[in-house]
């Protein structure tokens, strides 16, 4: 296999090389834009998802793309589809001018109208990837968490070890399905052995679905602490937000709050009857990486 992966600087994508170089995939090529990705044994390649001309010769050779790049966090709703739509048009056309085989597409279990410019611009990739006549796979991973994993869930993890109060946006009944990310790159692994596996939408989401409210308290369960939460009505966490945005603080952005309380699609049904995957719950996760750090 010859395989180009772009947004491997990622802390998704640094264990996604790692577990495919333990299994020794043939022929690995890493897209190296503003951050570093060089690896022993991997080939890398300067290039700019923004730029068709560097993608053509980034592909060139390759049969199979695994596209992992994307932009997560931005004041500026109009980047996301600059880099999440064009940038994943630009690539497509780029593995078409080379003959690439097969695309798979790494888009979010948020991809739902809705969800903020974020999960629009995914939600767009997604059908660029479906019209496109590549051999396409896309994968709706959930919120990932892990050794490393400093966002979304890993955020949590840190506030609920940390701080006696946690704060809720809304009444926190939203549904999340947290998974861990060596079982989301277990699945890509496999993913990328099977060749026959195309033209499918897998939720790569944990084995569970649970409101936010019963994630702290499993959190905190699992740390042996307890946690008070305290709400906060939508209007007081935008206002917030907007104050965040008036200072140019990176701490959030508008568009988290709706891609959070967003309904998204959960069922791994259709990804555990076309392939192996058994992903762990929470507690199981939590104990594979955080003994270490305690």
């Amino acid at each position: 296999m010859e395989l180009l992966i772009t947004g491997a600087s990622s802390t998704l994508g640094k264990n996604l090389v790692s577990h495919l170089l333990e299994a020794e995939i043939s022929s690995i090529r890493l897209l190296e834009h503003q951050s570093p990705v060089r690896r022993e044994n991997c080939e890398t390649f300067q290039g700019d998802i923004q730029n068709v001309e560097t993608l053509v010769k980034a592909c060139s050779g390759v049969d199979t793309v695994l596209h992992l790049a994307a932009l997560t966090h931005s004041p500026c709703a109009k980047a996301y589809f600059e880099v999440n739509e064009e940038g994943t048009k630009n690539l497509i056309a780029a593995c078409e001018a080379n003959n690439v085989n097969r695309f798979i597409f790494v888009s979010s279990g948020a991809a739902v109208e809705g969800g903020g410019a974020y999960a629009v611009s995914k939600l767009k990739g997604e059908e660029l990837v479906r019209q496109s006549d590549l051999n396409w796979m896309i994968l709706r991973p959930s919120e990932i968490y892990g050794s490393q994993m400093k966002e979304g869930i890993g955020k949590l993890i840190r506030w609920v070890k940390k701080f006696p109060i946690i704060p809720v946006i809304g009444d926190g009944s939203y549904l999340l399905s947290p998974v861990y990310v060596d079982d989301v790159v277990q699945a890509m692994v496999e993913i990328l052995k099977n060749d026959f596996l195309i033209k499918e939408t897998l939720n790569l989401c944990g084995p569970e679905k649970m409101t936010f409210n019963e994630l702290v308290d499993r959190l905190a369960d699992s740390h042996k602490v307890r946690r008070k939460k305290i709400f906060l009505p939508l209007w007081i966490a935008n206002l917030g937000i907007q104050f965040l945005s008036i200072i140019k603080s990176d701490l959030a952005f508008a568009d988290q709050i709706p891609r959070l309380l967003c309904t998204k699609e959960q069922s791994i049904d259709r990804t555990q009857a076309v392939m192996t995957y058994f992903p762990r719950k929470i507690e199981e996760g939590l104990h594979s990486y955080l003994p270490e750090k305690q």
